[in-house]
């Protein structure tokens, strides 16, 4: 499909090209700039008047916790320092279940696109027993709302008996991250020039995962190609 936004009232190429008559968007690409005046070379399918407002790109946002949407408010941890904040946290956190990935995936998403950010960087770390396939999940709602996502494999595997901040209840073995980082990328990872879902893997933090699984995280990117993101 092939729909011409003409003659906005502003716009910001980034360049020295005039694009005062529109752009010409196919499918989910602008294949042409319009100087003032001009038309676009071929048929549209449809016709945007832009004539007051300003096209601007989409802003992108870098770092998100999705699934914390719904604890932004929670009494018991507001006006308070990391380390207890996330104390305080943990144990809600670890009560995700589907529904709740969905929701605040959902959420968050709506929060951005309204606000004119296109493209969101998530940072899923918590996994549990009873949810494991976060990702996926995330994945179908961004699909669903036509959002672009890069979905980070967080990962937390030192736990509080091992000296890490965490509970025991929020982590998993490195063995298990590495699988599913693996199987994700492998399900999900798109490395094309308009792609719009990608994987990266983050190791949680240094409080919260072994120098071991860092060094593992970095070496499976580089042999897959993708990023790699941390706090």
């Amino acid at each position: 499909m092939r729909t011409w936004i003409k003659n906005p009232l502003a716009v910001w190429t980034g360049n020295d090209v005039g694009a005062d008559g529109g752009i010409v968007v196919a499918d989910s690409t602008i294949s042409e700039v319009l100087a003032s005046g001009d038309s676009p070379a071929g048929e549209v399918d449809a016709e945007f008047d832009a004539s007051n407002l300003v096209i601007v790109p989409g802003l992108i946002n870098c770092h998100h916790h999705f699934c914390q949407t719904l604890t932004r408010a929670f009494p018991a941890a507001l006006n308070k320092e990391l380390f207890p904040w996330l104390i305080e946290l943990y144990p809600i956190w670890a009560r995700l279940d589907e529904d709740s990935i969905a929701s605040s995936t959902e959420l968050a998403l709506a929060e951005l696109m309204l606000s004119g950010c296109t493209t969101a960087s998530d940072h899923h770390y918590l996994f549990t027993d009873q949810i494991t396939t976060a990702i996926d999940i995330q994945v179908s709602v961004a699909k669903r709302l036509g959002a672009r996502v890069m979905l980070t494999r967080g990962s937390m595997s030192l736990g509080k008996s091992e000296g890490g901040l965490p509970p025991d209840n929020v982590v998993q073995d490195p063995d298990t991250i590495l699988t599913e980082s693996e199987r994700l990328i492998s399900a999900y990872h798109d490395n094309g020039d308009n792609a719009y879902l990608q994987i990266s893997l983050a190791p949680c933090s240094p409080f919260s995962v072994s120098p071991e699984l860092m060094r593992d995280s970095a070496h499976l990117a580089r042999q897959y190609g993708v990023l790699l993101h941390t706090h």
